[in-house]
């Protein structure tokens, strides 16, 4: 607390920076002053508002602190509850969080309001007299805009998950109905978690609410117990709260800021839970505030509360629209749950078992509980079943539907999922003495070969007739930087590699592939499973520049006969497999179309080194003006030495040395770094082997 008055530096707050080890990791401060002054500067009214809501607020906070806050009226106070509705933006990974992740959120912010939080009780006794039950309750809406069924997650799948900014608030429901949640993959500025809108400064008002990573949410799934608490500290914000030190986001630089809450002692503000920590004279900081960055929250002040609750009596930000008995029975909070929507999931994440195993189901329907279940497995044994989660064995391969209906009294739903289970065969469907596919017979998917993870708008791997390396057909995804970040799978059927008689076969296929700019960074795995699919080892990415086969092309790729190039990989350590499947999955980054052809398995012939087979070596963009990059896998943990020297063999720059564990890494060279223009070599060791490429910087 500070008798002045300060302008909130943040009209919008970047909080709770991502410090995966709060004790040990570095504080990354945030990009939003910069915004801020742009959004002052051209909206000098909304500064003028602010300032005066802000002495109003002070005025009132001070004579509440005189008389004891809310403290002998709590009783009449209401208990406001607030509609809420989560858009789940994603591409199909884990920030594509679950239906629970989501309840279990719900569950932490209303026990953190209602001071019902598990922790409450670990408080520092100075401030346990000032710890504040809030009164206010969140739920998910049960109702959406146009008065349909919800169960309040709404899933959006788009590439706006990556580098999440305002733009990346999509379908946003009407702000005096309901509080909007985005969750993301990641937020633009480095090291932020989320950020929310103070009352009236949402510009424009479509952009108000919350945004914040998928794994803040909830401490299941993706989330954790230590970052769940990052929901409540967001909609401190979103009620009108500044951090504890004032309208900054940075905590720890001096005592000029202040939050306009007067059973706040003054503080400088923490990033560690120093319990006795001091700052700005006051005798003990409330360290374990809410609105602080310690990652030990426990409580709001009754200041706090009260300061919250005077946002939701104003009309300001439509805040005060969204507890209305009327709103609260448009959006359903305040109706008895109806039984709306069948929905259900397998315990497997591709819904794939294999030949001869089982898949449990777990009922997912909206919004009251079903009393009955009527499931159809095709495919399946049983066929059907009454129970809520039933164990259903398949023995045949194949991709087939499942069927439920539920039902509660009159009410009833039902849904058909189609080709939703995959059943891979447990014995080979190939065991020639060579196996080979040109992609000529019928359209993918088929009996043979499986795609999944497509994006939404359908472009997935598919048989096309516009290139070939041979023949007159091969495979294809047709795809832009619209669709970055987007997985689609092409799965072999099943091979019985031993019939090939080789100690050491090789896989090899023809590729064809364009950049539509110098650092697009498309990605091409190729991985292996010996156990029907159920999991999946990474036997070579190729990314970049090394996958693209015609340099930089800005309009759609179609090949030339001279525009495809072989790759091949070592499948040795698999030489004694009899049901080995093959995957090929494509990764979108800023890329181009990328084309398949002529997948053989054969005797290895003077195969390339399999430890350079593996690593995919690269360095892009090559010529670089400004940076470039440089990328390796591994694919068992290695020591690992990478450095650039100059032409006369001096070494300039060590990168990394040392050992590093089984995954993808990616190193940049910066030009500011003394590389004037010229030559370079950049040298990768491992296991004993160097590798060497040259890097020309402009």
């Amino acid at each position: 607390m500070k008798k002045c008055i300060l302008l909130f530096h943040a009209v919008f707050f970047f909080c709770f920076q991502n410090l995966l080890t709060h004790a040990q990791e570095n504080y990354f401060h945030c990009g939003s002053s910069e915004a801020v002054n742009t959004i002052l500067n051209a909206n000098p009214k909304l500064k003028q508002e602010y300032l005066q809501r802000e002495a109003v607020l002070a005025i009132h906070d001070q004579q509440s602190f005189a008389t004891g806050y809310s403290e002998n009226k709590k009783e009449l106070l209401p208990v406001y509850i607030i509609p809420v509705v989560f858009h789940v933006i994603h591409q199909g990974g884990t920030e594509n969080i679950s239906d629970e992740q989501v309840i279990d959120a719900v569950r932490i912010l209303n026990e953190d309001y209602r001071k019902l939080n598990a922790n409450a009780a670990s408080t520092v006794s100075q401030f346990q007299s000032i710890a504040a039950d809030c009164e206010i309750e969140f739920r998910l809406a049960q109702k959406d805009p146009n008065g349909n069924c919800t169960n309040g997650i709404d899933r959006i799948a788009s590439n706006e998950t990556n580098n999440a900014d305002d733009g990346s608030k999509l379908n946003p429901w009407p702000r005096d109905k309901y509080l909007n949640i985005w969750t993301v993959k990641t937020i633009g500025s480095s090291g932020v978690a989320g950020y929310a809108y103070l009352p009236g400064t949402a510009f424009p008002s479509t952009t108000d609410g919350i945004l914040i990573l998928s794994n803040y949410i909830g401490s299941t799934g993706t989330g954790s117990s230590t970052r769940s608490h990052a929901l409540a500290h967001e909609v401190g914000h979103f009620l009108n709260l500044l951090h504890t030190w004032g309208g900054t986001n940075d905590p720890g630089v001096d005592c000029s800021g202040s939050d306009n809450v007067s059973d706040t002692p003054p503080t400088e503000g923490w990033t560690t839970c120093n319990l006795s920590g001091a700052t700005c004279g006051s005798p003990l900081d409330n360290v374990q505030n809410f609105m602080e960055y310690s990652y030990c929250p426990t409580m709001f002040t009754d200041g706090q509360k009260t300061r919250m609750r005077d946002a939701l009596t104003s009309s300001i930000g439509q805040r005060s629209s969204l507890w209305t008995s009327s709103n609260l029975t448009t959006t359903g909070v305040s109706l008895p749950a109806i039984l709306c929507k069948a929905d259900f999931e397998s315990n497997d994440v591709n819904n794939t078992a294999c030949q001869g195993n089982s898949l449990t189901f777990s009922d997912l329907s909206w919004n009251g509980d079903p009393t009955s279940w009527s499931w159809t497995f095709q495919g399946g044994i049983p066929s059907s079943s009454s129970d809520s989660a039933p164990v259903i064995q398949y023995n045949t391969p194949g991709v087939y539907n499942v069927s439920l209906t539920v039902t509660r009294g009159t009410e009833t739903a039902s849904t058909t999922k189609t080709s939703y289970v995959t059943v891979n065969s447990s014995t080979a469907m190939y065991n020639a003495s060579m196996y080979s596919e040109g992609f000529e017979g019928t359209a993918i998917p088929n009996t043979d070969w499986q795609v999944r993870n497509q994006d939404p708008g359908g472009n997935t791997w598919t048989q096309t007739t516009s290139a070939a390396a041979t023949g007159s057909k091969s495979v294809k995804i047709t795809n832009s930087s619209s669709y970055d970040g987007y997985i689609d799978e092409l799965i072999s059927p099943s091979i019985d590699i031993t019939a090939i008689a080789a100690s050491t076969p090789t896989l090899t296929f023809k590729v064809a592939h364009a950049q539509k700019t110098s650092s697009s960074a498309d990605k091409l795995q190729i991985l292996v499973s010996n156990n029907c699919g159920l999991s999946w080892a990474l036997r070579r990415t190729i990314t970049g520049a090394a996958l693209s086969t015609a340099g930089v092309q800005s309009s759609s790729f179609t090949p030339s006969a001279s525009q495809w190039v072989e790759q091949s990989v070592n499948l040795s350590g698999y030489a004694t497999e009899t049901n080995l499947y093959i995957l090929f999955r494509f990764i979108s980054n800023g890329g181009n179309n990328i084309y398949i052809d002529d997948i053989n398995i054969t005797e290895a012939t003077g195969i390339e080194d399999d430890v350079y087979n593996s690593i995919n070596f690269n360095v892009y963009p090559n010529p670089a003006e400004e940076n470039a990059m440089i990328y390796f896998n591994l694919l068992n943990k290695q020591k690992v030495e990478l450095a650039i020297y100059d032409m006369m063999g001096r070494k300039l720059i060590s990168l990394k040395e040392g050992e590093l564990i089984v995954g993808e890494y990616q190193y940049t060279v910066y030009k500011k770094n003394n590389l004037s223009a010229g030559i370079y070599f950049v040298t990768l060791t491992v296991d004993k082997k160097r590798f060497t490429k040259k890097l020309i910087v402009k």
